[in-house]
């Protein structure tokens, strides 16, 4: 059985001191084998969504083009060799420190400021493949970045929050639950959560039809 984190949390009051590690593990010593702990997301440390508010030619790049990205509290420089940019875009945008495949290959590489051809860039417009979201956002040509104009959200905003994907979920192994029935479910779990570590239960409404 697997339990969203995030959904045990809309049952029981669990603070952010609480990982999900933690829950975990405190079922796993009293109530029921936990098999893994899925953190959805974990690559997308200090990824945002961005803004282009501007996209002009590289003056030394005929390929290239800068662009400067609102990423909420700030407007970043950014050299950029998608074929699809354009100004008002809403773009992954990985920022200094975040760890990207380039190309979508090879190992994971922690991005630094650089100057590409002469003019500084304070992090990558990426494509889906870059930041492990291939499979979700295939690509239609190779050099397309991520399009996530579609969504509703503010520049700055987390990507893993952005797309739901800032949950963990907790593998459970069935066998364990044979005998306990009431743990059948989400809100079971959440009971069972809110007792190991004496918070309150929220109260189950059921909506009617």
């Amino acid at each position: 059985m697997l339990i969203s984190y995030n959904w045990l949390k809309k049952y029981v009051n669990l603070p952010d001191s609480i990982s999900a590690m933690e829950v975990a593990a405190k079922l796993k010593a009293s109530t029921v084998e936990v098999e893994g702990v899925e953190v959805q997301g974990k690559d997308l440390e200090n990824i945002v969504v961005g803004k282009i508010i501007s996209a002009e030619k590289h003056p030394n790049a005929d390929k290239l083009k800068l662009c400067t990205v609102d990423v909420g509290s700030e407007q970043l420089p950014i050299v950029c060799g998608g074929s699809n940019v354009v100004k008002g875009m809403l773009v992954a945008l990985a920022k200094v420190g975040a760890k990207v495949r380039w190309h979508g290959e090879g190992e994971l590489v922690e991005l630094k400021p650089v100057a590409i051809r002469g003019i500084e860039s304070l992090g990558m417009i990426c494509a889906s493949t870059e930041i492990g979201l291939g499979e979700m956002f295939p690509l239609k040509e190779e050099k397309e970045i991520l399009d996530l104009s579609s969504l509703k959200v503010k520049p700055g905003t987390s990507l893993a929050k952005a797309l739901d994907l800032d949950d963990a979920v907790l593998e459970i192994d069935n066998k364990s639950l044979s005998n306990r029935p009431d743990l059948w479910g989400h809100y079971g779990i959440a009971r069972e959560v809110a007792v190991l570590l004496n918070k309150k239960l929220k109260t189950f409404e059921v909506k009617k039809i």
